[in-house]
């Protein structure tokens, strides 16, 4: 059902090819059974696509709480950025704070490799989020000038009570790592 409420493409080609079928039909028999299918096709995927819209899946809210948080950090919005920090996990905080306090950012741009895995059934619900990202910085101290910095980064999320997911924990290692395999299980690093 995931297929249905996270992306309206299969819909939305579902219904245009079994519109455009019965459209044709109808134009070749005039019959009033098939125009009538061909309107019920159009409320149909109408309906459907606008209900994925309505559902906002965990995967969905996960991943808008990363773009968020990406684009706090673009502002130098630390304090912003914070706001989506696990209240379970302190040390996360303290630990993005002082990280992220070191640069000045002037680009954060998450890559096309972004994978999202939610397991619904611990307690508290928790999210893992894999991706390389590509940061452009300057260090505080202004020894490194607008550097563009590729990175492989994995992020745990877990649902506060209230709903809402918050960062658990988070790593950064060499960008090739999203490329490369584990020679124990055969599978790219972050699957």
């Amino acid at each position: 059902m995931i297929w249905l409420t996270e992306n309206p493409f299969p819909v939305l080609l579902i219904g245009t090819l079994t519109t455009a079928i019965l459209a044709g039909g109808w134009l070749r028999t005039g019959s009033k059974w098939l125009l009538a299918g061909v309107l019920a096709a159009i409320a149909v995927t109408v309906g459907l696509v606008l209900t994925e819209r309505w559902i906002v899946t965990d995967r969905e809210q996960v991943t808008w709480t990363l773009y968020e948080i990406a684009a706090a950090v673009e502002r130098n919005d630390v304090d912003g950025a914070m706001q989506h920090a696990y209240s379970g996990a302190p040390n996360v905080r303290d630990h993005a704070n002082a990280e992220l306090r070191q640069y000045r950012f002037s680009e954060v741009n998450i890559k096309r490799n972004l994978q999202i895995e939610v397991f619904p059934n611990y307690d508290p619900p928790m999210a893992r989020a894999e991706f390389n990202v590509v940061v452009v910085l300057t260090t505080r101290d202004g020894l490194v000038s607008n550097r563009r910095i590729p990175r492989y980064v994995e992020v745990t999320f877990y649902r506060e009570d209230d709903g809402r997911w918050g960062v658990g924990g988070y790593d950064h290692f060499d960008p090739r790592r999203g490329f490369m395999v584990d020679p124990d299980t055969q599978m790219p690093y972050g699957d």
